[in-house]
């Protein structure tokens, strides 16, 4: 049995064919421990680079690392999903990685605006991972082909629309004219389909689980949700930011 998925950020990403396995197979028990796993590594990887920071302050590396971590992330991520019997060494990349960028995104959002941007984002973040759950669990919201799809068009829709205001901000120094409304709005869509994204990992899940693949797949599917999870926070994050800043 076959199943396609769509990553929030890598839609290219397949897990291949998913049979029904002679061997161990993967459980909603293991896909739980493993997704525990990443998260913890990349919050203790985050908080050691919180306080490297502190100590060190800012320097010439910390530009070259907002660059590398996120795109060897990305590399990690597309191996995981591409070759699962290297998925656990893939995903441990990942998880250092983003801990990594994240530690250091959230601690120059700290410096602006507050510790308590950090927690709000952290608590907003598990508050909605929680609350899809229980849309998804009890059928309250059914993830189907014409959901994919939508959320895919808005993925889409939301990547161009970034790019093009990059460009804008690029050019102009600043957001002009209306450009700063458009911004929030863009970031409040973010937020919303991040969250719903949730809903599609959970739904991959399930369906790898009770098609009865192969016990190394727990770590592929732990991935496809760490992933969606670390995108909703750090949408969070700016959407924090932008209401703060607008006090």
């Amino acid at each position: 049995m076959r199943f396609r998925r769509m990553n929030p950020v890598y839609r290219y990403a397949d897990y291949g064919n998913a049979t029904v396995y002679d061997g161990d197979a993967a459980s909603y028990s293991g896909v739980v421990t493993k997704t525990s796993i990443l998260l913890g590594i990349i919050a203790v990887v985050a908080f050691y680079a919180n306080i490297r920071l502190q100590a060190f302050g800012f320097n010439n590396g910390l530009i070259i690392t907002l660059i590398l971590a996120p795109i060897i992330a990305i590399i990690a991520v597309i191996v995981a999903h591409r070759r699962p019997e290297v998925a656990m060494f893939a995903s441990i990349v990942y998880a250092l990685m983003e801990g990594l960028f994240i530690g250091v995104i959230s601690t120059i959002y700290a410096i602006y605006f507050g510790d308590q941007i950090v927690q709000m984002a952290v608590l907003s973040t598990f508050g909605v991972l929680f609350g899809m759950l229980f849309l998804y669990s009890t059928g309250i919201i059914r993830v189907g082909a014409f959901f994919r799809r939508l959320m895919f068009s808005l993925l889409i829709g939301l990547l161009f629309t970034s790019i093009i205001m990059m460009i804008v901000f690029l050019f102009a120094g600043s957001f002009v004219g209306g450009f700063e409304n458009i911004y929030f709005a863009v970031v409040v869509i973010s937020v919303v389909v991040s969250s719903l994204y949730l809903l599609i990992d959970f739904d991959n899940i399930t369906k790898f689980v009770e098609a009865g693949a192969p016990k190394n797949m727990e770590w592929s599917l732990a991935l496809g949700l760490v992933v969606t999870i670390v995108w909703l926070y750090i949408e969070l994050l700016r959407l924090f930011a932008i209401i703060m800043d607008r006090r």
